[in-house]
Order: structure tokens, then C-alpha cells, then sequence
């Protein structure tokens, strides 16, 4: 079902909040969701790279940057759908049910992908601020996809339609994410590699790292589109516990009793 647009400006500091919330909420579900994608995705990487023919070095140049273009978009759209339970108060799915989800919409999600980074790039060939235009007003691309189930033309103009109006906020989100997470990326493979240098560590040290920073900026994208499409309702479902419906149930018996 597609939700209405805001029209209040976007609260840049409330979606830097909400993200670090949902970061650490899911911090754990999450890891575990990227580390297992990107480790597979480190072994291929690794195995493809031990050519030494030129070639077959280009070709297989190619391919790693593909499958970690697809690794890194299928662990976001799994990601939408972790945001999304804690968004609706429900509980957080399983990693098995997280793939599933993505699984089921890859092919649209790769196709945003693809035609997103294409657009962009060439937006960034004529100048640099063509590029970050487009980036921004096509970076709810994905999050639409798993919500709405639209495909990747449909999706980037959904997008389009909700970011119209929030560019410069939008931006400066990105601009904050991009910069945390490329600063953490850094550090983290830094301090790994220092820890334990070689091909494994290396292996080890990208796979942990991916895993560290991709949920931050997913669930960056998943704050913004529910800021922006569900502006009345909170992006983080307040959650009863569980002992407070208990004494509600035993004193709703109570009264009943005592009627």
C-alpha cells in the first residue's frame, strides 16, 4: 500500500537518532546478516583474485566488484525488512526469513542497483553535482522495493516523489552516514589487518567490516522512508513489555470479580 508524502521538512537530527536506535536495537540480527553474506562473498573474491593472467584478472575484476554490488543490495534490502517489524511493534524476523524476503525481490532490487549506479555515474562524468542529485533523489529506491513491492523504474520514481521537497535534508543525511560509515570501514579494516595481516585476515577483516557498516546506512534509508511516507507515527514502535499486559489481564479479572 503506498503512504502519503510529508510535508514538513525532515528532521535531519531525529533520523540520525532513530538510525543509531535501530543500530543498536538490531545491532547483533543484523551483524549476523551482512558477516555470513559477506564472508561467502570474501571466499569468491578471494578465489577469483588468484588469477595472474591480465584478461582473466579484468574479467575477474568485474565479476568481484558485481558480486559485492549484489552481496551489499541483498543484505540491504534483508535489512528493510528487519527495520520494518520494529517499525510495525512486531518481532524482529529470523536471518533465514530475512533472506527469504530479499531473495523474493533481488531481481528488482539488482535492477535499481544497476540503474541507479549507471545514472549516477554518468550524472557524475558531466559533473560532480548531477551525480550527487541523482544519488539523492533515487536513494529510497531499495527501501521501496521490499515495502511496496514495486519494480526498479517504479521505485526510483516513487523515490523521486518522495524525496521532492527534502533534497537538502536527504543530502545532509547521506552526507552524515557516508561519512560515519567510511570512517568506521576504515578504521575497523585498519585495526584488523594491523591485528593479523595476510590473505585470511584480510578475508576476515573486509567481511567484518562490511558487516559493521552496512546496517547503519540501511537502516539510515528505512528511517527516512518511514519519516517521510508515515510522518505521524513513530519510525520505532513502543513495545509493551510483556509483565505489564500480565497485571493488566489480572486486573481487568479483578474488577470483573468484584462486578
Amino acid at each position: 500500500m503506498l503512504a502519503g508524502m510529508a510535508s514538513e521538512p525532515l528532521e535531519i537530527k531525529g533520523v540520525l537518532r532513530d538510525t543509531l536506535q535501530l543500530y543498536r536495537s538490531l545491532f547483533i540480527r543484523a551483524f549476523l546478516t551482512g558477516f555470513v553474506v559477506f564472508s561467502v562473498l570474501g571466499v569468491l573474491e578471494l578465489v577469483l583474485g588468484l588469477t595472474h593472467n591480465k584478461a582473466a584478472a579484468a574479467i575477474a575484476g568485474s565479476l568481484t566488484l558485481a558480486i559485492a554490488s549484489i552481496g551489499t543490495t541483498f543484505v540491504q534490502g534483508a535489512l528493510v525488512e528487519a527495520v520494518d517489524a520494529e517499525h510495525r511493534g512486531a518481532p524482529t524476523p529470523q536471518i533465514a526469513d530475512l533472506y527469504r524476503s530479499s531473495w523474493a525481490r533481488l531481481g528488482s532490487l539488482v535492477g535499481v542497483a544497476i540503474m541507479t549506479g549507471v545514472g549516477v555515474a554518468l550524472g557524475a562524468l558531466l559533473l560532480i553535482v548531477p551525480g550527487i542529485v541523482l544519488a539523492v533523489r533515487w536513494t529510497l529506491a531499495a527501501p521501496v522495493v521490499m515495502l511496496e513491492g514495486l519494480g526498479p523504474r517504479a521505485a526510483m520514481r516513487r523515490s523521486r516523489e518522495l524525496v521532492q521537497g527534502h533534497g537538502r535534508d536527504v543530502f545532509v543525511v547521506l552526507l552524515n552516514v557516508w561519512v560515519r560509515a567510511g570512517i568506521a570501514w576504515f578504521v575497523f579494516s585498519l585495526l584488523l589487518n594491523l591485528m593479523a595481516p595476510g590473505a585470511v585476515a584480510l578475508w576476515l577483516g573486509g567481511a567484518f567490516a562490511a558487516a559493521i557498516v552496512t546496517p547503519y546506512a540501511a537502516h539510515a534509508l528505512s528511517v527516512v522512508y518511514y519519516r517521510l511516507t508515515d510522518p505521524d507515527r513513530p519510525v520505532i514502535a513502543e513495545k509493551q513489555p510483556a509483565w505489564q499486559s500480565i497485571w493488566r489481564e489480572h486486573d481487568a479479572g479483578g474488577d470483573s470479580t468484584a462486578a
